[in-house]
Parts: C-alpha cells; sequence; structure tokens
C-alpha cells in the first residue's frame, strides 16, 4: 500500500475560500464513485446532485477534475443523505424522498409518501439505503423507527421489515442486511424470513462507519465517556472509539478489533485486497491496515484543517468525512464537510491510474443533431459482401487453425472442490489436510468419460405409448446388481438418486410407472406433491403391523367435525386428522398393490395444521441442504407420533403407545447433609441416538467403564475432543450408542449449598420401559457419521434388551442372554439420506430412501422405485454418502396385519346429510339418499362422476425454438361429486343418491367452469347456494363404496380416481373410456361424442354436470352390455370410430334456423 497521494483538491461547491463555511451555503452532505462509468458523484445541503469526471493527468502526480452534470432532485431543498450507484443511473435519498435519475440528470422515477396509499406515514424520516442482496430492483430503506423495503418495479408496494428502531447505516451482503442501529447495535437482518438473526453491541454511542467484505463487517463509532460521581453532566458527551470492530458472517460473531488511536470515523475495505482496512480520523490520520497481520501498517496524513481562526460561531471547522474506495480499488475519495473534495491515488513508478471502475461504460456525451437524413439502401440487388468489415490487426476469433481438433474426452466437466473442505481451510489456514479416499475415492486416477445423454436415456424409460404393444416383462423382474453398485466408491448408485416423473401428452396415465417397481404387492409413492420428504418413513410405518392395524382400525368408527369453528378458525376445511388421513392413505397403499399412490390428502392435512408449520416443504426440497434434510424429517417423524397420540386421546379417549417409551431422571446430592433427592417420570415417543464419548469407543479404552463417576467437566471435554477414526473398535455397533443413550449420567454444581459447602448434584437419566417399536433418531454431526462409516456393521439385525432384577437401567445384548427376562427387537427397517453432493450444497440434490423388511426379504424404497434390494446393501454403510435417520426396531412376536377386505363399522353417513355450516333451505337438492333397504353389498352397481377445480396451474418449460415440456402438471382438488344407483332391477335407476359440493377456504386459480360447471362462490363457505360438505366427508362415502364392494360405473375414472385419491381394483371397475377404445386407434373418444353416437344424445350442451355424465356413463355401460350378449359390440365400435372419422371426432354443432 506504498506510494498513496494526493492528486486533487477542488472546491465542488461555489462557497468563499477560506477554511470556513456559515449555514446560509451548501455544504458537501455525501459523496459516491459511480460503478458503472467513470463518474464521481456528490450531494449538497440544498438538494443538488452534481457530477465531475477524471481528465488526463496534468502531471505524474496530479489530474484535473472536469464538471459533468448538475441537476436538482429535492423539490423543498431537503439534504441529500446517500447516494446508490445503479446500472441505470443514480438514486439519491433526502429526509422524505429517493429520487431515481438517469446519469444525464433526466428524472427515472419518484418515491415518496404519496407513492405508497395507506402505506404513506411509513415513508418519512429516511436515513440510510442500500440494493436488497443482489436484486437491482429491491431497496431497503432504514427510517428513524424502522425498516422498509420496496421494488422499483410495483412502486406502490411497500415492505415494513420486522424491525423496530431507528436506522443509522445500511447495508447487505448476498443473504442478509446489515444494520446500523441509532443505539450504536449492529443486527444481521434476513429479509427472506423477515427476522434479526444476530445482533451485535458494537458501540453505545452511534454507528459512524459500515463496510462488508465477503464475510466480514467493519464498524466504527462513537462511545458514552464514562462519568465521574463527583461531576454533574448536563448532556450526553460522546468520544470517538479508538478500535474498529470486525465481525465474521459465517460464525455470527466478532473477531480481534483493529486499533486505530485516532479515533476512527470512517472504515472502507480494500475492494481488491479484502484483508485490507483503510481507516479515517476526522482530523485527516489515514492508515492502511492488514486484518492478519496489524503490525504491517502503512500510515498517511490529508490536510484538511486550516490554520485560519473561526470567523463566527457559526462557522463550520473542516475535517474528513464520508471516506470512500472505487471499485478499481485504485482511486480514493473524501470531503471536508464544506466545499472540498479530495482525491488520492497510487503514483508509484511516475503515474497514476485514471479509472474509477475496472471495465468502464463510455460516459454519454451531449446529443448530436444529424441534419443529414440521408441513408444508405440495401435491397435484394445489393450483395451484404458490399457492406466491409471494420479495419483488424489481429485474427478474428473464428479464424479456427486447421490442426486443432476438440476431442470429447478432453472436455470433462471438472470436479467441484468439496465446500465442506474449503469452509473448514478457512477456519485452519495454512494447514494441510489428508485426502478422505473413504469419501472421495481413490486419488490421482483418471476418471472414465460418461455422456450424460447416455445416462439419461438408460434411466427414464420410455413412455408407454412408445413401446411395444407386447407387454413387458420388467413388471415382475427385479433389478440386477448393477443397479446398486457405483462407478467408483465415490459415487453413488442410480437407484438412490431423486426420480422426476415425466409427461408426455398423454398426461401422467402415459408414464411408465411399473418399470420402477419390481414388486406385485408393494406400492410406491409419487413425489411430485407437497411434503414428498415424508414418503419413505410412512412406507416403514406402514409396514409395522401394530402401527397399521390401530391407525387403520380407527377408520371404523366416524370422526366428521363439519362445524365453522374446525373450518374457518382452526383453518381445517377438511374437516379431517392426522389420524384419520393416515389410516385413509394406508388402506389406499395396500389395496393399490404395485401401483403408485399419491399423499395428497395427508399432506394437505398437514398444511393446515399449525402445529407443522415449520415442516410444510413445497419444493421437494430443493432448498435444503444435507443436514436441514436430516432435521427436517426428524422433526416430522416427532411430530408424527405426538400428533397421532393426540388424535387417538381426541377421538376415541385412548393412548397411541405402541412406540412410547418410559424414563427417570433421579436427582442426588452428594454432600453428607444434602437433603436435595428427586425422582421425576415421563414418556417419550422416539429417542435420540448421542455419540458415545471416546472411551467407550477407542481401542485402548475397553476397560474403562462409560459410566465412571467424573466431573461433568471433563466428560465435556471428552465429548469435545477430537476421536481419531482409526483408533476406534471395529466392533462397536448401534448398541453401543443405545446402551449410553439410555443411561445418561453427570453432575452439576450445587446452587443451593454452593455457599455454605460446595458439592455437586447427581442426574442419572435412564430408560425404564421400551415400547414394542423402538424408534431412534439419528441426528448426527458429518463427523460423527465418519465414525459409522468406519466401522464394521454399524446396524444390528437384532438384539436382546435386558433388565436386570432391582436396576431399573436396560442392557442390550446382540446375543441370547442366560437371563429369561429379556425381550428380542429385530430391525424393521430404517430411513436413510443419501446426500449427493456435500453438505453446504443447496442444489436440492439429497434424497430420503428407506429399506423395510418384508415377510423375510428386504425392500427398497425410493419414491415410486420400489425393488428387493440384497441384505449386504442394507446393512452397508460405509459409504460417506450413505447416512442412517431414523431407524426402527420391533419385538420379534408381531401381530398379523388385519386389512380392511370388508367394513363392519360404522357406515350411517352414506344415509344421511352432514352439511359444513348452515344448511341452505334454498337449495333444490338434485338427489335421493339410500335408505337401509338399498345398502350396498359386494357387486352392487353405482355410477360416478366427479368434477374438479385447479388450485395451482402447470409448470411449462419452454425452449428457444418454442416447444413446450411439462415440468409438473396443474394441481386439482376435488369440487364435486355425484354418484347414481346404477342396478337394472332397481326402481330408482339412475337417480342419484351422493351430489356433494366440496367446502374450499383456499384460493382457487381457475373454476373451469366449461368443464366443471362450477361457479364462482359455489365452493366459498359463507357465499355458496349450495349445501357444501368437508372433503372428508366426500371422500369417506366414496371409501365405504369401495370397502362395500360396489362397482363403479364412468367414463374416464383413472383421473377421476386418481385425483381423489382412490385406489380401486380393477374389477371393481366399468370405465366406458377403456370399454370403447381400440388400442390400435390410439384415440380415446369422449363422453360427448360417444352419447351422440351410441344414444342419440346431446349432452354437455352447456356447463358440465356430473350428475348428467355419470347418468350418460351408466347409459353407455348398459349399451355395452346389450350389445356383447348379442356379440354385436365389436362392429358398432368399429362404426363408432369410422362415424369418428368422419366428424373429426366432434359433435356437430347446431344451427339455429
Amino acid at each position: 500500500m506504498d506510494g498513496w497521494s494526493e492528486v486533487a483538491n477542488i472546491p465542488i461547491l461555489n462557497t468563499p475560500n477560506n477554511g470556513f463555511h456559515s449555514d446560509s451555503q451548501p455544504i458537501i452532505t455525501t459523496t459516491k464513485f459511480d460503478t458503472v462509468q467513470n463518474l464521481i458523484w456528490c450531494g449538497d445541503s440544498l438538494g443538488y446532485l452534481q457530477s465531475v469526471t477524471l481528465g488526463q493527468p496534468t502531471s505524474p502526480f496530479h489530474t484535473q477534475l472536469y464538471p459533468y452534470t448538475k441537476f436538482q432532485t429535492s423539490s423543498v431543498n431537503q439534504p441529500i443523505s446517500q447516494i446508490l450507484s445503479h446500472k441505470d443511473g443514480i438514486l439519491s435519498l433526502s429526509r422524505d424522498q429517493l429520487v431515481f435519475n438517469n446519469r444525464r440528470g433526466l428524472p427515472k422515477a419518484g418515491f415518496d409518501g404519496g407513492s405508497f396509499g395507506e402505506s404513506k406515514d411509513d415513508f418519512v424520516n429516511l436515513n440510510s439505503m442500500t440494493f436488497n442482496g443482489n436484486s437491482s430492483s429491491e431497496i431497503a430503506v432504514g427510517t428513524d423507527s424502522g425498516l422498509l423495503k420496496f421494488d422499483m418495479s410495483k412502486p406502490t408496494v411497500l415492505d415494513k421489515l420486522d424491525y423496530d428502531g431507528k436506522v443509522s447505516l445500511i447495508n447487505s451482503t448476498p443473504k442478509y442486511l446489515t444494520v446500523g442501529g441509532g443505539n450504536g447495535s449492529l443486527n444481521l437482518f434476513d429479509p427472506i424470513s423477515n427476522s434479526s438473526l444476530k445482533t451485535f453491541e458494537a458501540h453505545n454511542g452511534a454507528i459512524t462507519g459500515l463496510d462488508i467484505k465477503g464475510n466480514y463487517i467493519a464498524t466504527c463509532g462513537s462511545s458514552l465517556r464514562p462519568r465521574r460521581h463527583f461531576f454533574s453532566q448536563t448532556s450526553s458527551d460522546y468520544i470517538i472509539d479508538p478500535l474498529v470492530n470486525i465481525y465474521d458472517i459465517r460464525t455470527m460473531r466478532a473477531v480481534a478489533p483493529v486499533a486505530f488511536p485516532a479515533g476512527a470515523s470512517s472504515v472502507r475495505f480494500h475492494p481488491k485486497l479484502p484483508n485490507i482496512v483503510i481507516v479515517a480520523s476526522i482530523h485527516g490520520h489515514l492508515h492502511f491496515i492488514d486484518l492478519f497481520d496489524q503490525t504491517n501498517v502503512h500510515m498517511y496524513h490529508a490536510e484538511v484543517e486550516t490554520a485560519i481562526p473561526p470567523q463566527s460561531p457559526n462557522s463550520r471547522i473542516p475535517k474528513l468525512c464520508d471516506l470512500h474506495i472505487s471499485d478499481s480499488g485504485d482511486l480514493l475519495m473524501f470531503n471536508d464537510g464544506i466545499s472540498n473534495l479530495h482525491l488520492w491515488s497510487m503514483t508509484y513508478l511516475g503515474g497514476m491510474s485514471k479509472d474509477i471502475v475496472n471495465f468502464p461504460q463510455s460516459i454519454e456525451r451531449p446529443d448530436i443533431i444529424n441534419q443529414n437524413d440521408g441513408f444508405i439502401s440495401i435491397d435484394e440487388n445489393v450483395p451484404l459482401s458490399s457492406v466491409g468489415m471494420p479495419y483488424y490487426k489481429e485474427s478474428l476469433l473464428s479464424n479456427w487453425p486447421i490442426d486443432m481438433k476438440f476431442v470429447k474426452e478432453t472436455a470433462k466437466m471438472p470436479e467441484r472442490i468439496d465446500e465442506e473442505l474449503l469452509a473448514i481451510s478457512e477456519q485452519h489456514p495454512h494447514q494441510f489436510f489428508k485426502y478422505d479416499s473413504l469419501r472421495f475415492g481413490p486419488g490421482n486416477i483418471e476418471q472414465p468419460y460418461y455422456s450424460l445423454n447416455n445416462v439419461k436415456d438408460t434411466q427414464i424409460p420410455k413412455f408407454l405409448s412408445e413401446q411395444n404393444d407386447v407387454k413387458d416383462s420388467h413388471k415382475l423382474t427385479p433389478l440386477d446388481d448393477t443397479f446398486f453398485q457405483a462407478e467408483s466408491d465415490s459415487k453413488i448408485p442410480k437407484c438412490y438418486s431423486r426420480l422426476q416423473i415425466q409427461y408426455s401428452k398423454f398426461g401422467v396415465k402415459d408414464f411408465d410407472f411399473g418399470y420402477y417397481n419390481r414388486t406385485e404387492n408393494y406400492c410406491g409413492l409419487e413425489n411430485h406433491s407437497d411434503n414428498s420428504y415424508i414418503n419413505s418413513l410412512l412406507q416403514v410405518y406402514r409396514f409395522q403391523s401394530l402401527f397399521y392395524n390401530q391407525v387403520v382400525n380407527t377408520l371404523n368408527s366416524e370422526w366428521l367435525p363439519n362445524d365453522a369453528k374446525t373450518i374457518i378458525d382452526e383453518d381445517n376445511p377438511q374437516g379431517s386428522s392426522i389420524l384419520n388421513e393416515l389410516g385413509y392413505l394406508f388402506d389406499m397403499m395396500y389395496k393399490a398393490k404395485s401401483r403408485n399412490v399419491k399423499t395428497l390428502n395427508f399432506s394437505s392435512v398437514m398444511n393446515h395444521d399449525e402445529h407443522a408449520k415449520g415442516l410444510v416443504n413445497l419444493n421437494e426440497q430443493m432448498n435444503l441442504n444435507a443436514h436441514e434434510v436430516r432435521e427436517l424429517i426428524i422433526s416430522f417423524n416427532n411430530y408424527l407420533l405426538t400428533r397421532l397420540d393426540h388424535d387417538f386421546k381426541r377421538q376415541h379417549s385412548s393412548n397411541f403407545n405402541i412406540t412410547e417409551l418410559k424414563y427417570q431422571i433421579e436427582i442426588k446430592g452428594n454432600g453428607e447433609s444434602c437433603p436435595i433427592y428427586d425422582k421425576q417420570s415421563g414418556s417419550l415417543f422416539s429417542l435420540e441416538l448421542i455419540t458415545p464419548p471416546s472411551n467407550m469407543l477407542n481401542k485402548m479404552s475397553i476397560l474403562v467403564s462409560p459410566h465412571s463417576n467424573k466431573s461433568q467437566k471433563s466428560q465435556q471435554s471428552e465429548h469435545q475432543h477430537d476421536i481419531n477414526i482409526f483408533n476406534i473398535r471395529k466392533n462397536v455397533n448401534i448398541l453401543t450408542y443405545l446402551d449410553y443413550s439410555t443411561n445418561q449420567f453427570k453432575t452439576i454444581p450445587c446452587q443451593q449449598h454452593q455457599h455454605s459447602y460446595p458439592h455437586s448434584l447427581e442426574i442419572r437419566t435412564g430408560i425404564t420401559h421400551l415400547p414394542p417399536v423402538l424408534v431412534l433418531n439419528v441426528n448426527l454431526t458429518n463427523e460423527e457419521f465418519k465414525i459409522i462409516n468406519n466401522l464394521k456393521q454399524w446396524l444390528v439385525p437384532e438384539f436382546y434388551a435386558v433388565k436386570s432384577g432391582g436396576n431399573t437401567a436396560l442392557n442390550f445384548k446382540p446375543t441370547m442372554p442366560v437371563s429369561s427376562s429379556y425381550t428380542k427387537y429385530e430391525l424393521l427397517g430404517y430411513v436413510c439420506e443419501i446426500s449427493h453432493q456435500n453438505d453446504l450444497s443447496r442444489t436440492g440434490a439429497h434424497n430420503l430412501v428407506s429399506f423395510v423388511k418384508v415377510k423375510n426379504e428386504w425392500i427398497f424404497f425410493n419414491d415410486y422405485l420400489v425393488t428387493p434390494i440384497p441384505k449386504e446393501e442394507v446393512f452397508n454403510l460405509n459409504s460417506s454418502w450413505k447416512k442412517p435417520v431414523i431407524v426402527i426396531y420391533q419385538e420379534s412376536t408381531m401381530p398379523g396385519f388385519e386389512y380392511m377386505k370388508s367394513f363392519t363399522g360404522n357406515d350411517s353417513i352414506l344415509y344421511r346429510d352432514h352439511f359444513a355450516g348452515a344448511i341452505r333451505e334454498s337449495y333444490k337438492k338434485e338427489y335421493k339418499l339410500l335408505t337401509r333397504q338399498e345398502a350396498p353389498t359386494v357387486g352392487t352397481m353405482v355410477a360416478i362422476d366427479a368434477e374438479f377445480v385447479t388450485m395451482k396451474p402447470e409448470q411449462l418449460e419452454i425452449s428457444l425454438n418454442g416447444a413446450k415440456k411439462l415440468i409438473k402438471p396443474r394441481e386439482l382438488s376435488l369440487a364435486r361429486v355425484s354418484v347414481l344407483r346404477g342396478d337394472n332391477n332397481s326402481p330408482r335407476y339412475g337417480e342419484a343418491f351422493i351430489d356433494d359440493y366440496i367446502v374450499h377456504t383456499e384460493p382457487i386459480y381457475d373454476y373451469t367452469t366449461n368443464f366443471s360447471g362450477i361457479e364462482q362462490d359455489d365452493l366459498n363457505f359463507y357465499k355458496s347456494s349450495k349445501n357444501l360438505v368437508t372433503l372428508q366427508t366426500a371422500y369417506r362415502k366414496l371409501w365405504l363404496l369401495l370397502n362395500l364392494g360396489v362397482i363403479f360405473i364412468g367414463h374416464g375414472l383413472y383421473t377421476d380416481f386418481r385425483t381423489i385419491n382412490l385406489q380401486v381394483p380393477q374389477r371393481q371397475i366399468r370405465d366406458t373410456a377403456d370399454l370403447y377404445y381400440k388400442p390400435d386407434m390410439k384415440r380415446q373418444l369422449s363422453l360427448k361424442f360417444l352419447a351422440y353416437v351410441m344414444l342419440k344424445q346431446d349432452v354437455q350442451t352447456g356447463n358440465h354436470d356430473s350428475i348428467e355424465d355419470a347418468r350418460t356413463a351408466l347409459l353407455l355401460y348398459k349399451r355395452y352390455v346389450e350389445l356383447s350378449s348379442k356379440g354385436e359390440f365389436e362392429f358398432m365400435l368399429n362404426h363408432v370410430y369410422a362415424q369418428g372419422n368422419k366428424l373429426r371426432f366432434r359433435v356437430p354443432e347446431k344451427i339455429n334456423v
């Protein structure tokens, strides 16, 4: 930092050059280097903004500054307090307004209180501003009362952030806002979560300087002078702090401050040398200090003061103010607080830099009106080659040498450097780290070339419409071993990757889910819905018989809340609970066999539960790193078990104690006369595993008791001490962790007798009772998971829990003990996190899978990928990317599954109305309820049709050539469902007995009235003229019909049942869309066209009506049965398609004469 000197000193304001200034004349209030062009901006106390530009140096140590523009931004002569450089102009802030001008001075926009309507009273007393993160349109503004934010592209919306208090200075990082409070505090504020992350007591007076570079923040300010008890002060007396405070954003704490005895009034980081901080005092002291070697200081002195005495009491004394350094790092600027602008530069080697910006744009010159309107015309007779190229000296970029070749094997993308290693290296600089071959594979080995296109083609199967008509054999064929094998130790097998559903022009029905499911009876779960991260855990609980039976059997009874308090006040429009929806979901997972299931209904109830606010994830974990994914699934596990127990007590007055552990805490004083003794008991639904201390893991400490009576301080030091992985015993397994986690012991100082006779208290925490299903949460750090990856076999297939006679402590043995008092546990399965990137990455590549033991066979679940898996792969945890998160053991003797194959419970909802809220007396019912004499039985025919509304639009990917690809389909919600009597011998054949409109409280994106017949407000709880029901009421009716064995008749039932989340066996479906379909034509016929040709009826002439559509499907099925019994159906179907070809499969429109 040698060679700095002053190169320019000009009076930028026209004031007397006597060194002093009166209050009647304008003064410099703020300055700023432009970040786009070579301009210097200056604002004054009368609201004028002016700029100067650099000229050619007149000597090696001096340059000229030439005026460029000057214009007034404030109409009421308010001082300009801050200037911001924007890519399209300049922002200037005054007390009550913010003005945006281009660099020529023309106004582009202005923002004051009147711009924001009802929020106008908030946009006053403005002090500072900055850009919000990397956005160039969002502006954060600090006021005397708080923090505001608005978007210049939406100038009528003003957001008031959750920050109270005066804001003196404000700056920004890519993620956070750094707020300098009026009381001297420094706040790290997250505008996304609208909360303050960290507050530092930087100065107890005021902050006068604030700057950010990379991960460091520097502040300077003043503090209140301490008062003497014998001296009376009438007002506060402040002194300038002799230290510059430095803070590290990564660790959220202060680091070593920078000493500056002269008193720091301004501070700036060097833009190109982040370890250099520039500190200045009001008296002209200027220091360049190395943060990491504060003995390396370069000192300068700026002449800002004058020896002329003040001419009047109101005269201003010059002082160094508003220090700035240019983006190029070659120019330094400050002013004297009156009218003079000082410019410094590096003048070593006899020259100086003349660029403020690294790559400056050309300064816009005044418009020159061209009087010559002539132009050169180029028509079809003039070749383009007649337009010459500009003169050039160097070869053109397109002039490739003939011998230059591009080889794809040498054009591989380089491997990303592990960000975790980078973070550790910053914390421990100048250190070497041993290569982790366990995590990154063998070193110094050239990796083979793999085509991304080929990998993509082999992982995604063809659409069903693109495959041969012959039924593929892959339906029941297990995937080969290569599917579970990685290309190298550090690579992850394909089966663990996150799956993506692909959509063709035929929709999701065309996607080959069967390619991914290689079992006959186990379903997969789709991941294109909210909270898809829960799929892996639900699969494990689905195959625990006690869990399954107790949850599903609750559906035999009825719990259908439909009052306004439930729907509106408790935000439960479904009128359901986690227990009910889990029961429906488990039953659908059983009935689906090998078909895939959606968790939409369960997830929707979870989204509306106030206890699950922190667990809702709407973007498939795309914004979460690996540690956050682990915490999310563990938090959901605790929420699920706690909520099930709550719902059991509320709905059935019983407990959900399948996973309930009981513990006991004993507190005892060590002192001879200490009377403290207490025992407390409690319960929990899952156990958090804790990594044992080194004396339980190391080879050399086998004989040391893990529960020896050590002080708390020594125990903590053992935990904090880094454990050498190579010293760990290879036979350590989960039982070691379980034994330590269930029997805890620690000592703390006794606070009651700490003065009379100091002694300690013993606190013993132990699990006294294990449930039949033991749920273990493994929320460990990366370093702790490395220990597990290094063990021979951490998971054990079975163990024995032993409880000694008079002792409440439990012990865990891998083999059968001699004692008869034991319980055998077997591994049911576990949820495993797959970390495709390092933990600091937020690419959303992390995935959750599960391994479940079903009928002595291990099954692997990765959303809709379901396949048997070798036992060796289940217990192999030696890869760093494979982390067990939730492990579940169960007692070896478990009852069988009680699947609901027929229903004998409460079905009264089929025979009564159950409306949500008040009954609309004016509504004319179009249905007649079933009577007990018409009770459905196995084989009863019913016709069904459903209408839906759109909650979220589809997501499309549009390529450069305009081609569209469906990424995610629109999200539909059931709006109306109608069910009709369908038995021919029924006197009410074709008459509806269910016609339910579903209440909605969330905003509806599109009612699709032309297709659904649903008008606006039809589903509104307060405004609807229909008799509304909750979603669970309508769903339970259909679920009861399904379990009673009825046969559903309809048109396009695949889409209806898929959206309703109802898994109906094929033997109970009569879909006219499939019955009237010729596979070789590859075109399904619409209900309207079939009714026109087969029934000679015109339907759907206006809005769709579900009763009319269901009745039409019923008549089409009746016609199909009649023709099939005569052997004439194939002939008629050919006739239908022939008519379709003539009419282009459209019903002719009637012409009114």
